[in-house]
């Protein structure tokens, strides 16, 4: 199915326009605040355009993105009775992690792929893959630009939430130039970016704060003193009331410890397989091994899922994971 290479912004656009019917946008299952931003950008551009849509995910969006413009679009894959004959697909790096979605695709059907992630497989029936843009917002951000699409206010929140979001508020080693220049663009439709910041990077509920508590109580320094971690299992969740969606309030912890290269979340699902996500700082590709696992994502932002149980997933990980800071600091 899939096709190496590009296609052009202007091929992507006349694909979508050129659909009679509803278009499909969906994006990856426990969606962030790129894939989010990312799917209502591409909705809301529809509608402006006069097509019917719908918007798709397996899972709930995480409340803190309650405040975006159609946040209330979003349908779960199990609402959804009809299939659909175009399919949008952003920040997505694989067909796997579309979930159940999928089943939503009618037998003949053209799929989209528009994406950031250096571990893209170029799935799609049409591509758009940009590995060095630093979010599938931006993406999308040059492809209204270059096809003279006008972007509103409400555009301009949504794209600014998957750049900050996926910049790590400008923070993170992907913090270009360009990404600078689009977020001052973005900025001049007229909204406050400590509103969008305070929502998508610095307020906690209750639960998150507890969860914060207890799943410190985990934290573990690999004996290279290179790689730290943390374990979230059902019994903690349970313990903090909190969801599987908050347990990535955790991650930073793991990284922003001095000295550690490495940083993984470890969180249990209740079928007892075991999510993984994975930072490091300067030197090892976290990306190259969450591949060995059916995982990607980013040089320095990757993750995976494992079978599990919790308890022999965390051993096999960071198995591997030290070999890599051996080699990264040989």
């Amino acid at each position: 199915m899939a096709v190496t290479g590009n296609n052009t912004y202007q091929e992507i656009m006349d694909a979508i326009l050129d659909e009679p019917d509803q278009v499909l946008v969906v994006c990856h299952i426990s969606p962030d605040g790129d894939a989010v931003g990312a799917a209502l950008a591409m909705v809301h551009f529809l509608e402006q355009a006069g097509k019917s849509f719908a918007v798709v995910n397996d899972d709930p969006v995480p409340s803190r993105y309650d405040f975006l413009p159609g946040v209330n679009w979003f349908q779960r894959t199990q609402s959804v009775a009809r299939k659909f004959s175009t399919i949008v697909a952003v920040d997505c790096a694989d067909l796997k992690r579309l979930g159940n979605t999928t089943q939503l695709f009618a037998d003949s059907h053209r799929l989209i792929n528009i994406d950031h992630h250096e571990t893209n497989n170029r799935y799609g029936h049409m591509n758009l893959v940009q590995a060095e843009a630093s979010a599938t917002c931006l993406v999308l951000y040059r492809m209204f630009h270059a096809t003279g699409i006008a972007i509103d206010r409400n555009v301009a929140i949504l794209l600014y939430t998957g750049i900050l979001f996926d910049t790590g508020g400008f923070r993170y080693n992907n913090t270009t130039p360009e990404i600078h220049h689009a977020a001052a663009d973005l900025l001049s439709r007229g909204f406050e970016p400590f509103m969008i910041a305070d929502r998508v990077l610095e307020s906690l509920t209750r639960e998150q704060v507890e969860l914060v508590r207890l799943g410190l109580s985990t934290l573990k320094i690999h004996d290279l003193g290179r790689i730290a971690y943390v374990v979230v299992s059902q019994e903690l969740l349970r313990m903090s009331g909190a969801t599987d969606d908050d347990t990535e309030v955790l991650l930073p912890y793991t990284r922003s410890l001095s000295g550690i290269e490495v940083g993984i979340l470890f969180r249990e699902r209740p079928d007892g397989s075991v999510k993984v996500s994975l930072r490091s700082r300067d030197r090892v590709d976290v990306a190259s091994i969450a591949l060995q696992f059916g995982g990607g994502g980013h040089v320095r932002a990757a993750g995976c899922s494992l079978d599990g149980p919790i308890e022999q997933s965390v051993v096999q990980l960071v198995t591997v994971v030290a070999a890599a800071v051996k080699t990264a600091f040989a």
